[in-house]
């Protein structure tokens, strides 16, 4: 690592394992963009559902019951959450361990993530790859973006 190098935590979608194809384009975004910034020198971890595999870049897997995906979801459906939300035990990590990271990046479509925004010390930022699909998403992605 040079001396301008960052310590980046990526957490991924929690719809689907990574390399499942079950998240769709998200799983080539992370996957491209933390090639990309572990080339230029920064550290790169990936937070995902158990049984996740991304080719060279270290993935710390999160043990939980898989997202409803935002697509079987009518806009005006309320948010759920399973018993035991891989999402939220990914967001507990996260949490745990934000003091080691300069910047934690979201890459999951869901609501919670940004909920918890305010209350991490360590900056995140979040990457939406998807339209409007939620008005409880849309409401709290607005907020948070001001």
């Amino acid at each position: 690592m040079t001396n301008n190098s960052l310590k980046l935590l990526f957490l991924s979608t929690s719809v689907g394992q990574l390399g499942s194809g079950l998240g769709g384009g998200v799983e080539l975004t992370v996957f491209n963009i933390a090639k990309e910034l572990q080339r230029r020198g920064h550290k790169i971890t990936v937070v995902a559902p158990t049984g996740s595999v991304l080719e060279s870049i270290p993935i710390i897997e999160i043990a939980g019951d898989l997202q409803v995906t935002a697509q079987t979801q009518d806009y005006h459906d309320p948010i759920v959450m399973p018993a035991d939300s891989v999402l939220a035990n990914m967001w507990e990590y996260a949490r745990q361990v934000q003091d080691d990271w300069d910047l934690i990046v979201n890459f999951a479509y869901d609501w919670l993530p940004f909920y918890l925004t305010p209350f991490f010390n360590t900056p995140i930022a979040h990457f939406i790859s998807m339209g409007s699909m939620s008005r409880s998403f849309d409401r709290i992605a607005g907020q948070i973006a001001v």
